[in-house]
């Protein structure tokens, strides 16, 4: 990940979201998907681990939380 280190909404928003696949992820999600394996299909291509490392990232960040049935 960049860090820009500058103190700017839309370069911090960039220093999160801008990593590949970040984006089309928080897509899905605004879409509905709930579950991994529903992200995993609507994003063909997208490693297992690399989709659990951006879940996972977006969560330290506060972006998303777990909810239900998640550790």
């Amino acid at each position: 990940m960049h860090r820009y280190g500058q103190y700017c909404p839309i370069a911090r928003a960039v220093e999160i979201l801008g990593d590949r696949w970040t984006l089309l992820i928080v897509r899905d999600l605004l879409s509905g998907a709930q579950h991994f394996n529903e992200l995993e299909r609507g994003l063909p291509g997208i490693s297992r681990s690399l989709l659990a490392d951006r879940l996972r990232r977006l969560r330290q960040e506060g972006i998303l939380e777990r909810y239900g049935g998640g550790r």
